[in-house]
This record gives C-alpha cells, structure tokens and sequence, in this order.
C-alpha cells in the first residue's frame, strides 16, 4: 500500500471513530433529551439549537464521510466548493455553541451590559476572522484526485486560531465569575457549580480538539491535514448538547439527575436569541 492510500485510510479511521461516537454519545442519551428538550414546553429556540447541534451535524458528518470512504472524484472546482462548505459549517456549529457559552456568562455576570458588549465584539471579531480565512484559504488551497487536502495557506491558521483565541476569553471570564461567587458555591448541584462545571470541561475539549486541528494543518502538507475535522465536528456536537441538557435540567424540579430537587423555585429561561445575544432572562430565589 503506498503512502497516500495509507494515509487516507488513517482519515478514514478517524473519522469513522468520531462520528460512531457523536452516535453512540446520542443513543445512550435519547432517554434524557426526550425528558429534557422534547417533552417540556417553552424556550422553542433551544429545541432548534439542539436538533442543529446534535442531529444535522451527524448527518453532515455522514454525509461527508460517506464522501471521503467512496472516494468519490470530483473536479477541482466542486473540491472549492465542498471545502467551503466544510468550512462554513463548521463555523456555523462553532457559533452555535458559543452563543451559549456566551449567555452562560452573561447570566453568571448579572446581566452585566459591559460584560455583554465585550462578549459581543470578541464574538463579531472571530466571525470576521473565520470568514476571512476561508476567502482566503478556498481558492488557494490544493487537493488530490479524493478532494482531500493536500495543502493550505498559512493565513487557514487563523481560522483554527480565531475560535482558539476567543474561547480562552469566554473561559478567562468564567474564572472571573467563579473567584467572584466562589463562596456562593455550597451545594454540588447548584446553579453555580453547574454553570463553572460545564464551562470548564466544555472549553478543556474544544480547546484540545482545535489546537490539533490547528497543528494539524500546520506540520502535515498531506491528507493527514484534515483527520481532526470529524472529531472536531464531534466535540462541538458533544458539548453543546450536553450543555443544553444541563440547562434544561436546571429548570425542572425533581428531575431524574438530582439537579432539580435542590432548587425548586428556580426558573430558568432564555427568550428568542437576537443577534445582538442580549435578552437572556434569568430568575431565582438563590443569589446569583
């Protein structure tokens, strides 16, 4: 077997490995999403969110597997036009996920508007700095007869390092938010050890899974490039998923997990997002 065969089958292993487990991680869940997102009234936007975040991504990552295992060959031009599609997906579902991470912390901050304008403009800056790298990166980027990257503009780095930069911001406030409530934080399943909990695991993933992605791109000028994309996909699904579950979670009393029991009188929404991500509402007989 000669290099390049082998190396696209390394990809393929990857990839098949990421996205049985995006499944296996859905399948062994369906009896909490069906109790958490399906069966509870109210907040319609996050029953989008989470079918975006967990299904269309599976099917999107199926579909380009599927790609990827047929060896399917296309001209150059569909080459362009499929990594772009990668591309921009990825950055939609990225978004999607940090918009929650953002409320998140906007709730954590009081409603602070200044935190929230910070928020915000770290938040249009990795936007613009995504977009210009794959305007940059589609039309010089080169492939072989699979469609499989071969080489990418050193300028694609800022892509990966974008969303790098910005997460470390979003997990340096939390730390702030944290030293600042830390002696609010007395019972394990509190709203408060619930929201540090899931932004500290959420950020240690998806900042592992893109600075490989990044290095990826970066030491390989070969098909090798593009592995950590499936399990990229796979950690942003992952995450915030389970996030939203976590949040759902928050606001039903007694619920199976336990969360729900030690604040009966919570309530927890967060209305339709507009762009501006500034109509998060939050109430509770606990101090936050």
């Amino acid at each position: 077997m000669d290099q390049a065969a082998q190396q696209k089958k390394d990809v393929s292993y990857a990839a098949v490995a990421a996205t049985a487990w995006i499944v296996w991680d859905t399948l062994t869940n369906i009896d909490v999403e069906v109790e958490y997102i399906w069966k509870l009234p109210n907040a319609p936007w996050m029953k989008i969110a989470y079918l975006f975040i967990r299904y269309v991504t599976i099917l999107h990552a199926g579909a380009v597997l599927t790609l990827d295992v047929g060896a399917v060959r296309f001209p150059g031009t569909a080459c362009r036009i499929w990594l772009a599609e990668e591309g921009i997906y990825m950055e939609v579902l990225a978004l999607a996920v940090e918009v929650l991470l953002v409320l998140r912390l906007y709730v954590l901050f009081n409603q602070n508007k200044v935190v929230l304008w910070a928020m915000s403009t770290a938040f249009v800056a990795e936007i613009a700095c995504m977009a210009a790298a794959i305007g940059k990166t589609v039309p010089a980027a080169t492939f072989n007869e699979n469609c499989q990257i071969l080489w990418t503009p050193s300028f694609f780095m800022v892509y990966w390092l974008s969303s790098l930069i910005f997460e470390t911001f979003l997990f340096g406030l939390t730390l702030v938010a944290f030293v600042r409530h830390v002696k609010d934080i007395h019972r394990k399943h509190s709203i408060l050890f619930v929201f540090f909990r899931d932004g500290t695991w959420a950020f240690a993933l998806i900042f592992v899974c893109m600075l490989l992605n990044t290095l990826m791109y970066k030491l390989n000028a070969n098909p090798l490039a593009g592995m950590g994309y499936y399990w990229d996909l796979s950690v942003m699904s992952f995450a915030g998923a389970h996030i939203l579950l976590n949040i759902r979670r928050l606001g039903v009393p007694d619920g199976p997990s336990g969360v729900g029991t030690t604040l009966p009188t919570m309530q927890f929404e967060l209305s339709d997002i507009p762009t501006a991500v500034d109509t998060a509402h939050f109430s509770s007989t606990a101090t936050v």
